[in-house]
């Protein structure tokens, strides 16, 4: 896709962080935007900012985890906004510690948002998609870990890589299929947002929050959310697959030559190239 203006625009786990900087960006590019979160009060925030821009904005309270909720956005936006263009599975939760220190409930609800939520995505807008025959665009979120293990994050290790395998599938079932709908899997490095918040005790929203958010954004290799939208934009009109808003090529190679040599793994951490784009 290369024209964005008068097109429709999803966006799961909207009210904060990238999701927040994604609707704000279609909106930039002349979108309507159908924005979903459990958290309403950002949500509502959000929606009346982007509604002051001149966009049709459709705010829902949506758990991505349940299927139901996530058909039920998908009903309204295409009631309320036409066809849908644009569609980023990008709910996630957050949550670290040792591999055995979770339970099997903890691991389950972190399962159905951030493997799940992509899936009931996919699932509850796909077939529309397709039917509209409409150029089309669909970026789930996934991580630098949906390429690269961490110690202390197991969970969200196991979700993204998850989702990368997923994202990937889907990719070659569209072409398969013929569909004119790419799809992307961004894989975000360092980027200041509020998704440690439940980590520190923050509230969704505070003050605490928002300085939080501020401080990472003077750290080395941070960049803001608005910067990783931008970058994301710029990868859709490229129609790239891989979006990294930190490539790291170097680290990656040397990953993966220790694989095909049947090297055991040792943690070193990430190393990102410059970034230059």
């Amino acid at each position: 896709m290369e024209e964005f203006k008068g097109k429709l625009a999803v966006i799961t786990g909207a009210a904060s962080g990238i999701g927040k900087a994604l609707a704000r960006r279609c909106v930039a590019e002349g979108m309507n935007v159908a924005i979903a979160d459990l958290y309403l009060k950002g949500l509502s925030e959000l929606a009346a900012e982007l509604e002051s821009q001149g966009a049709s904005v459709l705010a829902l309270e949506v758990d991505v985890s349940d299927a139901a909720s996530v058909q039920a956005l998908a009903d309204r936006s295409v009631e309320a906004l036409g066809p849908v263009s644009l569609l980023f599975n990008n709910a996630g939760i957050l949550r670290v510690g040792q591999a055995w220190t979770h339970t099997a409930q903890q691991w389950q609800a972190m399962l159905s948002v951030n493997v799940m939520g992509v899936v009931n995505g996919i699932n509850a807008f796909v077939p529309g998609m397709m039917a509209a025959g409409v150029p089309a665009h669909i970026v789930n979120t996934g991580s630098v870990g949906s390429l690269v293990a961490a110690p202390n994050m197991a969970q969200y290790t196991a979700c993204k890589m998850a989702v990368r395998g997923i994202t990937e599938s889907l990719a070659y079932d569209l072409a398969a299929a013929g569909a004119d709908i790419d799809v992307s899997l961004l894989c975000p490095g360092p980027v200041s947002t509020p998704i440690g918040d439940s980590l520190l005790g923050l509230e969704a929203g505070s003050e605490e929050s928002e300085a939080n958010v501020k401080m990472m954004e003077e750290l080395p290799d941070f960049i803001t959310s608005d910067e990783c939208a931008r970058r994301v934009f710029a990868a859709i009109r490229a129609r790239k697959f891989w979006i990294f808003t930190h490539p790291f090529t170097g680290y990656y190679k040397r990953a993966t030559a220790a694989i095909v040599d049947g090297d055991n793994p040792v943690y070193t951490e990430v190393e990102f190239d410059p970034v230059t784009h």
